[in-house]
């Protein structure tokens, strides 16, 4: 889909190396770098330098040192550079770094480096040696069975959540692409490239210090609240240090006091106290009401945990979109103004199945593109969506039963309703690139319905059976995130150009249990800036309302027990609605003789 198109994430690197040679300021370039091109917080493009690099660029940024892409060959000076997973680096004497590295320039001294710079550099590096060390030294004290308890948990989770890349000093953890070492898409579990893998098999004994350091900090983390904490360090480096602040951060989000440390206790060990802690606070923050999102920076995949100061209500929802529910459910908006969520939905569902416009297959498909739709105006989107399982009813008989089979159902058992907004149409026509539209929504509803078959087998429950044992699942989503700068990396991303991403991702009760991350509300930009926490908090009351809308539904078909199918939304309904745009525009184009 060549103008959503970016540039992909190797050519967007190159693009950042060759501005950052052009800074006359060396700090300013290295942060420029390391951030790449702004387009992620300083808070993660810098938590991925080691101990001496932060001491270094202090010194470079103190100094007003400056930039001389002359000397980038030299490795008897300061030099500083980039890896191709867009990790700055900064070199000191001598150190020429991996074969990925590429060297953006010489670091030039106004006054010659600050007497003792490079001592001081090789001090912290030992440290952080030593502090690595010492997690070998706590996990040998635990010993074998221990070990292999932690390595055995992190070969099931690690399956099952999302894409990390993650540092140990110069050592990188990542699932990620032909160079990784963890499980994920492109490392089988039973790989002998999986680090875990590996561990698995290998004596305490003869251990890397820094394999310790990983299963041991990875597992405290973990532990700290969901398994999806694992990418909340992804991008940065994961040292006991840095994850006691962290987690000590999170008792304090909590609302907890943080406990002291013993004074004979070890530091290592003591992760383990204060995550089990700031787990059993969290649980009490959301049972209390609280509610919990994620940013997103996308360049490095890095997920961050927040709280809402306020609890999101009905006064969330845009006027925008209740003016559409207004002719849907007169008397919602007056409700949901209130604050209320509780619309009530029988009048609407009453008045019988059949669709009042053509192009819908039932009054339920035409409500839910109009509720979609609204979302996206409301919220000045390109593309808005919902995804969910087509038969609600045989889904809720199977998972009523006990069954497995929701489970293992194929893609074809999901629909994604995707809306593009008026104004990405109108950009799409006026680039003459109207037989894209088509295409690019027929792309994401297969992502969507993918995702569904994804997350169901956790959402059903069934994700225990050995049947799954071989099957990629996830955990399904619960918390509401944000994401910026997300068109780099993933295919789809790159190809149909997602740039900016908001996911409320929602459960309903379906068979007498909640099955959470069964449907969704997702909210996409190609352009412009990025999405602020008062579209995140429209998007998660306007996910409120589609869940009601959702649920509403679920009950009268289990009630009724009469079948109902979702048959919207697929490839041909996709290509009918939209490619007679794409048809119009071509024959224009052929009468103008274009």
């Amino acid at each position: 889909m060549g103008l959503l198109r970016s540039e992909g994430f190797d050519k967007l690197l190159e693009k950042v190396a060759t501005e950052a040679g052009e800074f006359t300021s060396a700090g300013a370039a290295v942060r420029h770098l390391a951030t790449i091109g702004e387009r992620l917080t300083p808070e993660v493009a810098l938590g991925a330098l080691r101990p001496g690099e932060h001491h270094l660029l202090g010194a470079v940024e103190a100094a007003g040192a400056l930039v001389d892409v002359s000397a980038a060959g030299d490795a008897g000076g300061y030099r500083f550079g980039q890896l191709k997973a867009g990790k700055a680096c900064l070199l000191a004497p001598g150190e020429v770094g991996g074969a990925d590295l590429r060297v953006v320039a010489g670091i030039r001294w106004p006054e010659g480096p600050p007497d003792g710079l490079e001592a001081v550099c090789a001090a912290l590096a030992e440290g952080a040696v030593a502090e690595v060390a010492a997690v070998l030294d706590w996990l040998s004290e635990q010993g074998q069975e221990y070990a292999a308890g932690l390595v055995a948990r992190l070969r099931f989770l690690l399956r099952h959540v999302g894409p990390i890349r993650l540092y140990i000093g110069d050592a990188c953890y990542t699932n990620l692409g032909k160079d990784g070492n963890l499980v994920g898409k492109s490392i089988g579990a039973e790989s002998d490239r999986c680090r875990m893998k590996v561990l698995a098999e290998t004596p305490l004994g003869e251990w890397r210090a820094v394999d310790a350091c990983f299963v041991v900090c990875m597992s405290a983390l973990i532990s700290s609240g969901t398994p999806s904490r694992t990418e909340e360090f992804s991008g940065t480096q994961l040292l006991p240090g840095r994850l006691t602040e962290f987690i000590e951060g999170r008792i304090r989000a909590y609302d907890g006091a943080v406990p002291s440390p013993a004074a004979s206790g070890s530091a290592v060990g003591r992760l383990f106290e204060l995550a089990d802690h700031a787990r059993e606070l969290r649980q009490r923050k959301l049972e209390s009401g609280a509610v919990v999102y994620r940013t997103v920076q996308a360049m490095t995949i890095n997920k961050k945990e927040h709280l809402f100061d306020t609890p999101v209500t009905g006064a969330d929802v845009p006027e925008a979109f209740l003016g559409t529910l207004a002719d849907l459910v007169p008397s919602a908006p007056d409700t949901v103004r209130g604050g209320d969520f509780a619309v009530d939905w029988q009048p609407l569902f009453d008045s019988g199945p059949s669709p009042s416009q053509p192009g819908f297959g039932s009054r339920f498909e035409e409500v839910l593109h109009r509720l979609v739709g609204a979302a996206a105006s409301a919220t000045g989107s390109d593309v808005s969506m919902s995804r969910g399982p087509r038969d609600i009813l045989r889904l809720s008989s199977l998972l009523a039963d006990g069954s497995i089979e929701p489970g293992h159902w194929k893609t074809s058992e999901y629909y994604c309703c995707v809306v593009p907004g008026e104004d990405f149409r109108e950009r799409l026509a006026a680039a003459g690139a109207t037989a894209e539209l088509p295409q690019v929504v027929r792309a994401i509803a297969a992502r969507m319905r993918w995702n569904g078959w994804h997350f169901m087998p956790h959402a059903a429950a069934v994700s225990d059976d050995e049947s799954f044992a071989e099957r990629d699942w996830f955990f399904a989503p619960s918390m509401p995130d944000m994401t910026e700068w997300t068109s780099h990396h993933h295919q789809g991303h790159v190809a149909n150009g997602v740039r900016h991403a908001i996911r409320v991702p929602f459960g309903i009760t379906l068979a007498g249990a909640h099955r959470p991350g069964v449907y969704d509300l997702r909210l996409m930009r190609t352009e412009g800036d990025v999405y602020g926490l008062r579209e995140l908090r429209s998007a998660i009351a306007m996910g409120e309302v589609l869940r009601g809308y959702y649920q509403e539904h679920a009950v009268r078909v289990e009630k009724s027990e009469e079948p109902f199918v979702v048959e919207d939304f697929g490839n041909p309904w996709y290509q009918g609605r939209y490619g007679t745009e794409a048809n119009a525009q071509a024959s224009t184009a052929n009468e103008k003789g274009v």
